[in-house]
């Protein structure tokens, strides 16, 4: 368990809102039709918004058996997670209605255009 902890602590102190731009929260949006656009869930990526007050600890203890990878806070409660075992967006969703003090969680889609 101290070794998750200062684990945790090297990830969060190795990273900052300013080197990962903040993403806006809940469902993308889908893309009209036609605007030449495409969006890919990035696999074992998923963004958690923690219920205030909690602390980022909880993602270790409700996500850490499936490998985290990185931590990263990307403001206002949210962070940008990476498993190394993605276990899927119904699983993450089903350990987030288990934990009140996560507040959300949602797969990372990225864009881009063609």
């Amino acid at each position: 368990m101290r070794f998750a902890f200062v684990l945790l602590a090297i990830v969060l102190g190795t990273s900052s809102a300013q080197d990962y731009p903040s993403k806006p929260v809940g469902k993308p949006a889908a893309a009209p039709a036609g605007n030449g656009s495409q969006q890919t869930r990035a696999p074992g990526e998923y963004l958690v918004t923690l219920a205030a007050p909690a602390e980022v600890e909880v993602i270790v203890g409700v996500y850490g058996r499936f490998g985290i990878r990185s931590i990263r806070h990307l403001g206002s409660n949210v962070f940008l997670v990476t498993l190394a075992e993605d276990p899927g967006p119904t699983t993450m969703e089903k350990l987030c209605a288990e934990s009140a003090q996560i507040k959300a969680v949602e797969p990372n889609f990225r864009y881009r255009s063609q």
